[in-house]
């Protein structure tokens, strides 16, 4: 009886391990062994592609003259500490967030323990804060798919941008995350994983494989070795993916990881899920999502911005983005104040005011003071990195008190929260 038990032992242990690397795209741990052969040939020719792309990127790149430290007084100390990288840095080079907001969500207006009325899911979630970090957040259930709920497919040209939290609650490092485009529009009554897709998974399984991201369609058409997974957990990974028709870009943490020039066809635009995926035993990371906004990008905004500054006097913008409630300018949306930097330099008369402006969440006075803090900030990341006079830049906050739109949505809150250019 007791080498019968243990047969029986044996037997269970191989088949939990058999399941163990078992997917949300329902791909077995065999499948896996037999792509490792061709996954090491491509591997190597993709560090050859990347080595070369990187010769080729560092000769196109484009740097900024700092000025005098003594003109860095002046200027808000909270915008220098995150203020530093330089024009045309390989961190976010070539995403420009798109111009036209199609949603957002924060969940400012879902209950905790609620699932946010806005999405929809084929299992659960439910809105949770977390200790240290701003907002709320939706922490997406082992073994389910999320996604905003949009009245109609995504445009051709499009971004996506949302944070990430993997939190760690026990001893099972094993998260499998998976986000990408679909053509299924009701995960209730249709499995999205026997669709055509295209989707990037980062997952850890074993030590051999901590740091591997797939992507591909119904299955992986690639990998990649080189993201350190784990060592975002207890921390916000920020996710940033470009749409240019049939071309999709990747960026994790403002490093691009992925950029395929036909990855998408129209109908695949239907839905854009994410999903806290299956593994056995489950994982003991908790998956947390917020901060979503989908764009268009059907306007070049950054060459917009310029023309009408210089052709029209003045120019608004949405997509210089902030820390919540601080003037902490994110880095993704450089690239967007260095095209003011760059028409500066190349028009040496040119004079601007920056104003900042708010939504209506919060006491007025606090909006008046941030929208200040806030122009200030873009002022300060010009002068240090562009050597703009100060004279030639002044700034004012407006707070809430010039609205563009109802400040009763999330997306019209979004309009209002923008910075104008006036030419003096």
């Amino acid at each position: 009886m007791k080498t019968g038990s243990t047969a029986v032992s044996i037997l269970s242990f191989l088949f939990l391990l058999l399941f163990a690397a078992t997917s949300a795209t329902s791909q077995t741990l065999g499948d896996r062994v037999k792509r490792k052969v061709n996954d090491r040939v491509n591997r190597k020719v993709d560090e050859a592609i990347d080595k070369g792309l990187d010769k080729t990127e560092e000769g196109i790149k484009k740097g900024t003259t700092k000025k005098d430290e003594k003109t860095s007084d002046k200027k808000s100390s909270s915008a220098k500490g995150d203020t530093t990288t330089p024009a045309g840095s390989k961190a976010f080079s070539d995403f420009v967030p798109g111009g036209k907001v199609l949603f957002e969500d924060k969940f400012e207006k879902d209950a905790e323990g609620d699932f946010p009325a806005k999405w929809n899911t084929n299992g659960s979630g439910r809105i949770s804060t977390i200790d240290g970090k701003d907002g709320k957040w939706l922490e997406v259930a082992h073994g389910s798919v999320v996604h905003p709920v949009l009245n109609k497919p995504l445009p051709e040209n499009c971004t996506i941008e949302f944070d990430l939290f993997l939190m760690k609650q026990g001893e099972r490092n094993t998260p499998f995350i998976q986000f990408g485009f679909t053509p299924v529009k009701n995960i209730l009554k249709e499995d999205l994983f026997y669709r055509d897709k295209f989707y990037t998974t980062i997952w850890h399984y074993s030590d051999a494989n901590e740091k591997l991201i797939e992507y591909g369609f119904k299955d992986p058409t690639g990998t990649k070795n080189d993201f350190p997974i784990l060592s975002y957990t207890n921390k916000i990974l920020h996710v940033s993916i470009a749409v240019n028709k049939a071309r999709v870009r990747v960026y994790l943490d403002k490093t691009k990881i992925i950029d395929l020039p036909t990855a998408l066809t129209a109908d695949l635009r239907n839905t854009f899920y994410i999903c806290n995926g299956t593994v056995i035993p489950a994982s003991e990371i908790g998956l947390f999502v917020s901060n979503l906004r989908i764009a268009s990008g059907d306007v070049d905004a950054r060459s917009l911005l310029v023309k009408d500054l210089l052709e029209k006097g003045k120019a608004s913008t949405n997509e210089i983005l902030f820390d919540v409630n601080k003037d902490i300018i994110k880095k993704e949306s450089f690239v967007i104040i260095n095209q003011i930097g760059e028409a500066l330099k190349a028009n040496p008369t040119l004079k601007i005011k920056i104003v900042g402006h708010t939504d209506a969440d919060g006491k007025p006075a606090d909006n008046l003071s941030l929208s200040k803090r806030r122009a200030e900030a873009v002022s300060s990341y010009l002068i240090n990195n562009f050597g703009i006079d100060e004279d030639r830049i002044s700034t004012e906050g407006k707070g809430a008190t010039v609205p563009v739109a109802a400040n009763t949505t999330p997306e019209g809150k979004a309009k209002n929260r923008r910075v104008e250019f006036i030419k003096q």
